[in-house]
């Protein structure tokens, strides 16, 4: 009796149609139409590699922070194209949380920050979080604020409460690293570059930085 092969699932199918040039929009469209997003969530853990890439980047381009909690561990995936299509997305996740209002928001101190208008980016972040105290972003952007102002004491009390909130967000982490660096804590900055590393492998610059401060402690 011959044994039938292993089922590929449509969703793996649908993500080799969008590598071989369909367009994002409609590989969205086609997704949305035949996944939950529990389902997408639950292939993106059990599926193979092709079968995550397909389920991650389902989910960092159609999903909201409630993903999160799935598409965050993808970062420490044994696969590096999972690990590298969550790095690149998961930024898109952390502002889809709150409301539309809220979001509009975030979306608006992230490009005063990026435009280096950090103080009026520290206020807006602060009005923000007065009626949104759990948006972790609107925590992070403020702690960016506050490092760029040379606040590293309020960058990392902001940094605090981002992580407490969204424990996968390495870019903080690595911000309250650098801030300890500043504080002249060394010690505290390798402990912070090394969680930044458990949380997103791939980081580069922050495994050279523990290397350098792991040499420096020890002289």
């Amino acid at each position: 009796m011959s044994v039938s092969p292993p089922r590929i699932p449509l969703l793996q199918d649908l993500y080799a149609d969008y590598l071989r040039g369909e367009t994002a929009s409609t590989f969205l469209a086609r997704v949305k139409a035949h996944y939950e997003r529990s389902t997408i969530e639950r292939l993106a853990i059990m599926s193979n590699r092709f079968g995550r890439r397909a389920a991650i980047f389902s989910l960092v381009s159609m999903a909201d922070f409630t993903s999160n909690q799935i598409v965050g561990p993808a970062l420490q995936d044994t696969d590096r194209q999972v690990r590298e299509i969550a790095r690149q997305g998961i930024f898109h996740l952390w502002r889809q949380a709150d409301d539309h209002l809220n979001q509009h928001a975030i979306e608006k101190i992230i490009d005063l920050n990026r435009q280096s208008h950090y103080a009026q980016a520290a206020l807006n972040a602060t009005d923000l979080l007065e009626v949104a105290p759990n948006f972790a972003e609107a925590w992070n952007q403020r702690s960016l604020s506050h490092y760029r102002l040379k606040l590293y004491t309020d960058a990392i009390r902001d940094g605090r409460r981002t992580m407490e909130l969204n424990p996968y967000h390495f870019e903080c982490l690595t911000r309250m690293g650098r801030c300890h660096e500043q504080l002249d804590d060394l010690i505290s900055a390798l402990d912070y570059f090394r969680q930044a590393l458990h949380v997103h492998p791939d980081l580069a610059g922050v495994r050279a930085k523990v290397h350098y401060l792991q040499r420096s402690l020890s002289d």
